[in-house]
C-alpha cells in the first residue's frame, strides 16, 4: 500500500501551532501509528488483518470517522468485502481473528477482568501473534480516542487561549439533561450504538473497577517495567520497538519546573490515578497525592478518558478550557493520559497470559505424571 498520511497525522499538522510537545516526541508518536498499524511490515502480520483491526478498534471508541478510513483502506488493500458488510457475524473472518476480537471492548473498558480463560481457546503457536494483536489493538484504540480528542478542537468556534478565572463548571442536572439530549448528541450516540452493534464481539457496558468485590493488581507483584514490557519484546519485537521509543519519547519531554499548571509536572499523579481506576495499585505510593495534584474536574475529565472514550464527543472545548486553561496543557493530558492507559492494559494482557501459561503447565505436568502412573 502507498504510504499516505494518516488521518491524526492530518490532524496533527493542521494544530501544529498549538502543540507545545516536541518536535522529536511527535516524530516518535507518528512513526508509532504508521508502522504498527498502517504498514504491511511485517510477513507475519497481514496489513490486512490490521486494518481490519482498525475498524473493529475504531468501533469500539465510536470514531464513525476511523471506522470509514480504515474500510477504505481495507478494502482498497483487497479486503474481503464481507468482512465489513457482514461485520461480526461473517463466518469468513478466520477463526483467530475472531477470537481476539472478543477482547476488544474489554481492553478498552474494563481491562482487569481479562484472564488466563481468555487464552485457552488460541491453537498452540499462537503465542507471537496474540501480543502483536495486543500492541496492535491497544495502539488502535489510542489513535482513534487522540482523533476524537483533536476532533473537539476542530469542531470548535472557540478561538481563546485561556477561560476566565471566574467560571465555573456547570453541573446542574438540567445542564446535562440538555447536553445529553441534544441533536447532535443524539446522532452521535446512534452512531457508536450502531457500529458497536456491527462490529463489537462480546460488548460491555463499563462499570467501575470495586475495590470491594475485585482485588487489585499490585505492582510489586506484576508491572509494566519489571515485568510485562518483556513479554512483548519477546513476542513482538519490532511493534514493541516502536512503542518502547514512543513511550521513552514522551517521558522525556522537557517542562518548565516553575510552571504549576503543567500537566507533565503532574505525571506519576495522573499514573497513579489511572491506575487505580483500572484496577492497579502500588502500595508503595501515598495516593492522597493525587488529591493534592489533582483536581476533582481534572479528575473526573481523566476518568471519562480512560474509560468512556466513545463518550468524548460529549465535550466541548469550552468546557474543557474552564478545567485546564490552556489549550497546550489539553493535548499533553490526551497524550499522556492515552499511553498510561495503553501500558497499563498490555500489562492486564501479559499477565493473564502468564497465568494461562502457568496453569497449561501444571495441566501437562498433571497428565504427564498420570501417564507414569500408569506406566
Amino acid at each position: 500500500m502507498a504510504e499516505e498520511e494518516t488521518p491524526l497525522q492530518n490532524q496533527i499538522k493542521f494544530f501544529k501551532p498549538q502543540l507545545s510537545l516536541s518536535s522529536i516526541y511527535i516524530q516518535d508518536f507518528s512513526e508509532l501509528i504508521s508502522n504498527v498499524i498502517y504498514k504491511d511490515n511485517d510477513n507475519s502480520f497481514s496489513l490486512q488483518y490490521k486494518l481490519y483491526y482498525g475498524i473493529i478498534g475504531s468501533s469500539a471508541i465510536g470514531s464513525n470517522i476511523l471506522v470509514e478510513n480504515f474500510t477504505k483502506k481495507f478494502i482498497a488493500y483487497g479486503g474481503d468485502t464481507s468482512w465489513v458488510e457482514e461485520g461480526k457475524n461473517c463466518e469468513k473472518i478466520p477463526k483467530h481473528i475472531k477470537g481476539f476480537a472478543k477482547m476488544n471492548d474489554i481492553l478498552v473498558h474494563k481491562p482487569w477482568i481479562l484472564f488466563w480463560a481468555h487464552f485457552a481457546e488460541f491453537d498452540n503457536g499462537m503465542t507471537f501473534f496474540l501480543f502483536q494483536s495486543a500492541i496492535i489493538l491497544t495502539t488502535i484504540h489510542r489513535y482513534a480516542t487522540i482523533f476524537s480528542w483533536f476532533q473537539i478542537f476542530k469542531n470548535s468556534n472557540n478561538t481563546k487561549e485561556t477561560a476566565e478565572d471566574n467560571e465555573t463548571i456547570s453541573e446542574t442536572k438540567n445542564d446535562e439533561m440538555e447536553k445529553a439530549q441534544s441533536p447532535e448528541n443524539k446522532k452521535d450516540e446512534n452512531i457508536i450504538k450502531n457500529l458497536k452493534e456491527k462490529f463489537i464481539l462480546n460488548p460491555i457496558v463499563h462499570t467501575d473497577f470495586d475495590p470491594h468485590t475485585e482485588k487489585y493488581l499490585l505492582t510489586e507483584d506484576f508491572d509494566w517495567k519489571t515485568n510485562a514490557k518483556y513479554f512483548f519484546s519477546d513476542y513482538a519485537q519490532k511493534e514493541m520497538d516502536f512503542l518502547e521509543q514512543e513511550f521513552k519519547s514522551l517521558d522525556s519531554i522537557p517542562y518548565d519546573e516553575s510552571d504549576e499548571n503543567n500537566i507533565l509536572k503532574k505525571k506519576n499523579a495522573i499514573e497513579k490515578y489511572v491506575g487505580l481506576i483500572l484496577g492497579i495499585k502500588d502500595n508503595s505510593y501515598d495516593y492522597h497525592n493525587t488529591n493534592k495534584h489533582l483536581s476533582k474536574y481534572l479528575k473526573t475529565l481523566i476518568k471519562k478518558i480512560v474509560c468512556s472514550p466513545e463518550k468524548l464527543y460529549e465535550e466541548t472545548l469550552e468546557d474543557l478550557l474552564i478545567i485546564i486553561k490552556e489549550k497546550e496543557n489539553l493535548i499533553r493530558l490526551i497524550f499522556l493520559v492515552t499511553a498510561i492507559k495503553q501500558k497499563i492494559c498490555l500489562t492486564f494482557f501479559a499477565k493473564a497470559f502468564d497465568d494461562f501459561s502457568s496453569n497449561k503447565n501444571k495441566s501437562n505436568l498433571f497428565n504427564s505424571n498420570e501417564n507414569n502412573l500408569e506406566d
